[in-house]
């Protein structure tokens, strides 16, 4: 007799007919246990009485609409997989679902039965494996606090701290990569022994891409999401051609192996060989800068979402523009340690006083450049360490 816990799917549909044939097919293709529901208020009840592992919810319902109800089982069992049925096109809906509720998925009536399959397997499959990743993490920073209630082990765990601190120096780049009429630069101020930002590139004779990211978290959770972070990149790199491609990839491999409520944000530069301009995405960080020669500041408004939240995300999620750059244009991006800087007033760093440090940099090369923010952000923070990771990447265009 297997040993393997039996997986519960509950149903949520006020259309007798929808509830009966999912059951039936359900039931003649698989072993799940099933639990079905006319009533999103009665289901949303059984939700907070038992543990589910997927919920397949219809949108429109006369008590509680899909979009309501997923929402309550977020706040309930936020590690369930939540799928919305809905009976026509409504991408709107779909999409606010998926920011509102962390949508795993939506499916339209009618359905193709293969392809509903498949989809609650992966999914279940995927919820297992960041289940098991999410204990292992768990146990190993339980071990850790339990090493630091015990003070004859306190220079055992410095060691060890320090250890993993070099590792993860370890995976960043010594050097910014050399591309034809550029200039670039970075600088990397952790707010702790583990940061939670990191930075690489990857380079070939077709094309150059600078990655910037922003893990959530600190510690050896951060540590940990980075060593995965820096294989993702380098491994889809090779598969991909276009910026928003490079982003769906990551983002899809990093949501397999991360604990749910972990992400990592990030920002590309991308370089083809032979085209005058050059490609700036985003996927959550702040809004990069470009310090233009002629003294204009430009923001570029690219805002994306997080890698890593969700299996799939919209294109239109992924935010990307082309950007041309005239000689000594300076490009920067930076992670929200910069403008997330405060002063003894708890005044953020961001927006004017973001605005006039830019301004200084006019006529600055990148290293100049990065160097000056840096100690904007730190003398505004009235010389006391960043609350928060801060890196800043520069880009020069440099004169033909």
């Amino acid at each position: 007799m297997s040993s393997t816990k039996q997986q519960t799917i509950l149903i949520c549909d006020d259309d007798e007919l929808i509830i009966s044939s999912l059951r039936g097919l359900f039931l003649l293709e698989t072993d799940y246990e099933l639990l079905s529901f006319t009533s999103s208020t009665e289901a949303a009840r059984e939700i907070e009485r038992r543990p589910v592992d997927l919920v397949i919810s219809d949108f429109l319902m006369p008590d509680m609409n899909g979009v309501e109800f997923l929402g309550k089982v977020r706040q309930s069992q936020p590690d369930a997989i939540r799928i919305l049925l809905t009976g026509f096109a409504d991408k709107e809906n779909a999409i606010r679902a998926i920011n509102e509720v962390g949508l795993y998925q939506y499916l339209e009536k009618p359905w193709d039965n293969d392809g509903l399959f498949l989809l609650v397997r992966n999914a279940l499959q995927e919820r297992s494996l960041r289940g098991q990743l999410s204990e292992k993490i768990t146990e190993f920073e339980h071990l850790i606090d339990q090493h630091r209630n015990l003070s004859d082990r306190h220079a055992l765990i410095e060691r060890e701290l320090e250890m993993a601190a070099k590792v993860q120096a370890s995976l960043l780049p010594s050097e910014p990569p050399a591309i034809d009429g550029y200039r670039t630069d970075w600088t990397f101020h952790p707010s702790s022994a583990l940061g939670g930002d990191f930075y690489d590139f990857a380079q070939s004779q077709d094309r150059t891409v600078v990655l910037l990211a922003d893990v959530s978290g600190h510690g050896v959770q951060a540590a940990l999401t980075s060593m995965l972070l820096k294989a993702s990149f380098q491994v889809s790199v090779l598969e991909t051609t276009t910026p928003g491609d490079l982003l769906e990839a990551m983002n899809a491999g990093l949501y397999r192996f991360l604990p749910s409520g972990i992400y990592a944000c990030a920002g590309l530069i991308c370089f083809n060989t032979g085209e005058e301009e050059i490609v700036v995405a985003n996927a959550g960080l702040p809004h990069p800068y470009i310090v233009r020669a002629g003294g204009s500041i430009d923001e570029l408004p690219l805002d994306g979402m997080p890698l890593g939240m969700m299996p799939s995300c919209p294109p239109g999620l992924r935010d990307e523009t082309s950007v041309r750059m005239a000689p000594n244009d300076l490009l920067l991006f930076a992670t929200d340690g910069l403008a997330e800087a405060m002063d003894e007033e708890r005044n953020m760093f961001e927006g004017a006083h973001l605005q006039s440090a830019l301004e200084r940099l006019v006529g600055n090369d990148p290293d100049q450049a990065i160097q000056s923010l840096a100690k904007s952000a730190r003398d505004f923070n009235a010389g006391e360490i960043l609350a928060d990771d801060l890196t800043i990447i520069a880009l020069q265009r440099l004169n033909s």
